[in-house]
């Protein structure tokens, strides 16, 4: 790939030098936040001083008041209250966290998560009225989740059942009739960006009385709510900036410390020890927890949050092992047979038997292979359904539109989506989206990827964590790596460990299915690669691409 230095550097100056003196930073660090647009202090203190006072008063979010009035009525009328989900991780922590929440208060609470196949995506009329039938519910609160289900939320009414509705994906032409509508999007509220577990969290600590700011207790048990604000947040790709860095900061810091049975059983089986960065959640806590849903019910990935008994973790943790096993082997098996992407605009493929759970990911992996958008279509009952992924610089509710004609429904962001079709409108489908993209297209270049520059302008691993959360918005380390092969050695089935001459750590390689050809000693090497720092076996780095010519 083309690559370039992340952001332009004048000749001659050093223009962190500002961060570094008013912040206190060794130089690198302070290179390294400029390098991600960070040019004032202010906006570092979030991730430098991540405590309570530089928080939001949780009263500030709209909807909150009208939405703890309804709550508490609720608990002192001993209403029974049913947490209504959502079967991805951004859902599975925002439903554990706001159970935990009411239990705390005394609520009579349960959950229920929609199933992904036979159920999909938000509320379902079908999914209340049996919950009507099974619990009688007084109230049910969304997370997650809601805002756009206008119509479920007004036939609610007639059963007689009341709506609190929490969520953060793209508003409706109007809001559903609930009792409140807690949402970031409304009213110019300062942290557009929280996920629903951040917007649940926000709910919580106004329930609780713990504001503006929380203390003594209060603030210890937020801080161990956060932990699953953070593994949410960063699963959900939300922006770690501003309040999300602070928030997802005090929630990793809070992970590295005594956890419940089945946050220590994830930890263990993701072979995180210490405080975790985002990196550690979203390459080895959220796929975990992700599987479940993916798989089949997610209501085991709650449970596993939410249990005190360790007997009952671990058995739950085997469970969510197995899923995630299962979903690689799905997954591999799919992109192994799927045919090559071709350079048309759009890559939209179509496997009839493909498993539904895994057809996102498998996209987003196309995607990223061909620099252009993909879609992964499977079959049920003669419709398909499709997964939409798109690099940066497309814009999927834009394609979605264009194909409005010929398909039965749709949504999502701008770089991932889904849609359904009857699986005979596949040719229509496919040159709707592949004009759109070809328009999208014009004049985009395969952009450079970003780096931050050679290994020794990258500050050590100790120094680094000053830095967390990196993620989406602050983007992790990446360096320039080039150099003389001295030695390669295989490990496992597509494995690589690389030593430079003069570069004094390895370099781990996953070549995966599209394995380039073997570095061999003597050759030379230049690639991007992401410094993996380890307490036990000190820095790696772990290969991102195979590098070009660099941009000037």
């Amino acid at each position: 790939m083309p690559w370039r230095i992340r952001r332009s550097i004048p000749a001659g100056t050093a223009p962190w030098k500002v961060l570094a003196e008013a912040c206190g930073l060794d130089p690198r660090l302070a290179r390294l936040a400029w390098l991600r647009g960070v040019d004032r202090p202010e906006a570092l203190a979030w991730r430098l001083d991540a405590s309570w006072a530089r928080s939001t008063d949780p009263h500030l979010l709209p909807g909150v008041d009208q939405a703890v009035a309804r709550i508490r009525r609720a608990i002192e009328a001993h209403e029974r209250i049913v947490v209504y989900g959502d079967y991805d991780v951004d859902g599975v922590t925002a439903t554990a966290l706001l159970v935990r929440t009411l239990e705390k208060l005394g609520a009579e609470v349960s959950f229920f998560i929609p199933n992904r196949f036979s159920d999909g995506y938000g509320l379902h009329l079908e999914c209340i009225q049996e919950l009507k039938a099974s619990r009688d519910p007084g109230l049910l609160i969304s997370v997650d989740c809601g805002v756009r289900s206008v119509i479920e939320v007004a036939a609610s009414a007639e059963l007689g059942l009341d709506w609190v509705i929490t969520d953060h994906h793209a508003l409706g032409a109007g809001l559903p009739p609930a009792c409140a509508v807690v949402h970031p999007h409304l009213d110019g509220y300062s942290n557009p960006f929280l996920a629903g577990v951040g917007v649940a969290f926000k709910l919580a600590q106004a329930l609780l009385g713990a504001v503006p700011h929380p203390v003594g207790a209060d603030a210890a048990f937020l801080d161990g709510l956060l932990k699953l604000v953070a593994i949410g947040t960063v699963a959900d790709v939300m922006p770690l900036v501003d309040e999300n860095a602070l928030l997802v900061r005090r929630g990793l810091q809070s992970l590295g410390s005594k956890n419940g049975p089945g946050l220590a059983a994830l930890l263990r089986a993701a072979k995180k020890e210490g405080v975790p960065g985002g990196q550690d959640i979203a390459f080895g806590l959220a796929p975990r927890l992700n599987a479940v849903g993916r798989m089949g019910g997610a209501e085991d990935a709650v449970r596993l949050l939410l249990t005190r008994d360790e007997a009952e973790a671990e058995t739950l943790m085997l469970r969510v092992e197995a899923l995630n096993q299962e979903r690689r082997s799905i997954q591999q098996d799919l992109a192994a047979r799927l045919p090559e992407p071709t350079a048309e605009a759009f890559d939209l493929v179509l496997d009839p038997t493909a498993h539904k759970g895994v057809i996102g990911i498998v996209a987003g992996h196309r995607m990223r292979a061909s620099g252009r958008p993909a879609g992964v279509c499977t079959v049920i009952d003669g419709i398909a359904h499709c997964s939409l992924r798109a690099p940066e610089g497309y814009d999927l509710g834009e394609l979605l539109a264009l194909a409005q004609p010929f398909i039965l429904g749709g949504g999502g962001h701008r770089v991932a989506a889904g849609l359904s079709f009857e699986a005979s409108r596949l040719a229509f489908v496919r040159q709707a989206l592949q004009r759109g993209a070809m328009a999208q297209a014009q004049g985009r270049d395969l952009p450079p990827l970003l780096v931050d520059g050679a290994p020794e302008e990258l500050p050590g691993d100790a120094e680094l964590v000053s830095l967390e959360p990196f993620g989406q918005g602050f983007a992790p380390p990446l360096a320039c790596l080039q150099g003389v092969v001295e030695s390669t050695k295989v490990f496992g089935a597509d494995h690589w460990k690389v030593r430079l001459a003069g570069l004094p750590d390895p370099i781990t390689w996953f070549a995966g299915p599209s394995r380039p050809e073997q570095p061999v000693p003597g050759s030379r090497l230049a690639v991007a690669a992401a410094p993996q720092g380890s307490a036990r076996w000190g820095r790696s780095w772990l290969v991102d691409a195979v590098l070009g010519e660099a941009v000037p």
